[in-house]
């Protein structure tokens, strides 16, 4: 699920990239913005894509490593099943020893 969430985000800013860039053509070519003014606006575009996929991977990595952590500990359900194991087997050698 993870990976597709990244796959999705990642799809959305490629879609949005170029979109960008056609809109910047479009204002080129009606000479509201020259071409090295465009070209600065994409690579800052492209800058600020790429410190939010960097901010998202460190975002994500932290989620990650908090499940990892959840899942040293055991849940209610799994120690109560061990409890009862240990009172079976408390009961059984009590039993042989008596």
């Amino acid at each position: 699920m993870l990976e597709d969430f990244v796959s999705a985000f990642l799809g959305l800013i490629v879609l949005s990239k170029e979109k960008a860039e056609e809109f910047i053509d479009l204002l080129v070519e009606k000479g509201e913005m020259q071409r090295d003014e465009a070209q600065k606006l994409v690579n800052r575009m492209i800058d600020k894509g790429k410190e939010e996929k960097d901010r998202l991977a460190e975002q994500l990595q932290q989620v990650k490593s908090k499940l990892e952590d959840r899942e040293k500990y055991v849940s209610q359900d799994e120690l109560a099943r061990v409890e009862r194991k240990i009172d079976e087997l408390a009961a059984l050698l009590k039993e042989k020893l008596t």
